[in-house]
């Protein structure tokens, strides 16, 4: 009798499968002018095929992987697919790639966030967001520049503690706001004193104010983030 190796399963690659079927779903009116949709598709096959070579979650020894997957995040972002966008990041999340073009996954994670119902939903989205941050903390954690309000850096912490709000759960706000705190302390007491006016609206989570003030109240103890 002829013996065959045992083939585990691989949910990275079940997962790169799944985001080039769905590539390959979109209709042809997705593509804006200068957008190659067959170009673009091969890349993303690309993807598949360092998966089929390494595995679907190990770190990839190749050089440009992080080129590859900044172009495939940039040109996703013009055919405005949300899910795309998010499967290529959680690629490189999976393999250790640095994500340089954090824009179109900031984006679209914030779009998941609005568009999520349940705690199960937020929750995942909330994972997803923790994992960029962690891949996006090298480069972008050091980030001084406090003139551009818009910068990717800003925007994932403030979205990530206003889906942690949208779970009134205390512990995941909790965590969300460490990290707030931790990333932009100057900008914390801010987002917690526009946080708190939020809150006071009908049908809001005790849960939610009570976390909210608690952190206002930090920051106006001496030597604390509203310090001078």
């Amino acid at each position: 009798m002829e013996t065959k190796p045992i083939a585990f399963a691989d949910d990275g690659r079940r997962a790169t499968r799944d985001l080039v079927r769905r590539y390959d779903g979109l209709p042809a009116g997705r593509f804006p002018r200068g957008v190659d949709r067959l170009e673009l598709g091969g890349r993303i096959e690309t993807l598949e095929a360092i998966d089929r070579q390494y595995g679907g979650n190990s770190p990839i020894p190749l050089e440009d992987v992080a080129d590859l997957v900044s172009s495939i995040l940039v040109d996703l972002n013009q055919v405005d697919d949300v899910d795309l966008v998010i499967g290529t990041a959680l690629w490189a999340l999976r393999h250790s790639v640095p994500i340089h073009a954090p824009e179109p996954v900031v984006n679209a994670l914030a779009k998941r966030s609005n568009w999520a119902r349940g705690k199960e939903e937020l929750a995942a989205v909330l994972a997803i967001m923790d994992g960029v941050i962690d891949n996006l903390r090298p480069r972008l954690g050091p980030d001084l520049e406090r003139s551009n309000p818009e910068r990717p850096w800003r925007l994932l912490h403030a979205n990530l503690a206003i889906t942690a709000i949208r779970t009134e759960e205390g512990q995941i706000m909790d965590a969300a706001f460490d990290a707030l705190d931790e990333a932009l302390p100057g900008e914390a007491p801010a987002f917690y004193a526009e946080a708190r006016a939020l809150a006071l609206a009908p049908g809001i989570s005790p849960v939610v104010r009570e976390r909210i003030e608690a952190r206002i109240n930090r920051g106006q103890t001496p030597n604390s983030l509203g310090a001078p």
